[in-house]
């Protein structure tokens, strides 16, 4: 849900002396349950030949890819045009007139 809210809601702005104006959890928009869609976990093992165990690190793998799903599906909904993140409904409003 982390790479979503990165695309869809998560944002911080300045004003133009640079002061954050989304400063608390009031103005800065996250993701709720009631966003979020229904999430089906698969699993593929692949051990890591490098190592006895087998192990890999994951860090925070999520959040890489989805980004750049949702950015390729706004992209091609708009025919190519081109709409800085995240994709809130006030941007891709004006996207589209």
């Amino acid at each position: 849900m982390h790479g979503l809210g990165a695309a869809l809601t998560e944002e911080v702005v300045h004003d133009e002396d640079g002061q954050p104006l989304t400063a608390s959890l009031l103005d800065y928009s996250l993701l709720t349950a009631a966003e979020v869609p229904e999430i089906r976990a698969r699993f593929v093992e692949s051990p890591s030949p490098r190592n006895p165990l087998g192990a890999k690190g994951i860090g925070e793998g999520g959040a890489i890819g989805v980004p750049a799903a949702v950015g390729n599906a706004v992209a091609d909904a708009l025919g190519g045009r081109h709409v800085d993140p995240p994709y809130t409904p006030d941007k891709l409003w004006r996207a589209l007139q």
